[in-house]
């Protein structure tokens, strides 16, 4: 009977660890499209901001509203965080009706970074949190390159915290040439940011989001 027993917990215990393991990519696939479906509107309307096209933001913003009327976004990230992005929605909203495309691009980006930082399933798929966070620098400081004014420090701050993606993130490519290309983007990033060199600054923010695309689509 005790061997019994031994046996039925045993074959228990294999069969739920079979389970939990077959889970495991079917977890991380949801979580994948869940994070692309929240987060696709505001990287859309940053792009539409950057260039000015008041037109293709009001479109962008519907797609948004639809999105936090979906419930979707409010069950997705963690709760100390709704308040404050339905807020910032809202801030969002009123910076492009009165057309201020810097501001709508870094608001819309502050959501972006505020989602990818919040996301509850982050856990099951932390690579792809790494690289939304360098998708996020790029577009920043484009977006901040687009203000009359230019806060370089404020730039160099985000540059900071992103480098932190990129050190977790860099141990899971095999790819030499994508290492040494983002390495190399770091460090001209920092002398650019030095130097006030704001064009220079957005030909590489330009180049970050190029070099997002291309480790991405390596990782998966």
């Amino acid at each position: 009977m005790k061997n019994f027993l031994k046996f039925t917990i045993l074959v228990t215990l294999t069969f739920s660890t079979i389970v939990a393991a077959s889970e495991v990519p079917s977890i991380k696939k949801s979580s994948l499209e869940k994070l692309d479906r929240l987060l696709s509107p505001f990287e859309d309307l940053t792009e539409y901001a950057l260039k000015e096209d008041f037109k293709a933001m009001k479109n962008g913003y519907k797609k948004i509203k639809s999105l936090k009327e979906s419930g979707l976004l409010g069950k997705s990230v963690n709760n100390d965080v709704i308040t404050q992005i339905s807020q910032d929605i809202a801030s969002l909203n009123n910076y492009i009706n009165i057309k201020n495309y810097p501001e709508a691009a870094l608001q819309s980006t502050k959501i972006f970074k505020t989602i990818t930082n919040n996301f509850v399933y982050a856990k099951y798929i932390r690579k792809q949190i790494y690289i939304e966070n360098l998708d996020g620098m790029g577009f920043e400081v484009l977006s901040l390159l687009s203000k009359k004014s230019i806060d370089y420090i404020q730039i160099q701050s985000i540059i900071n915290k992103s480098q932190k993606s990129w050190i977790s993130l860099r141990e899971s490519l095999k790819d030499e040439n994508s290492i040494d290309s983002f390495d190399l983007l770091f460090k001209a990033l920092y002398h650019a940011t030095m130097k006030r060199d704001s064009e220079m600054l957005g030909i590489l923010a330009s180049m970050d989001l190029a070099l997002v695309d291309i480790i991405e689509k390596q990782l998966h």
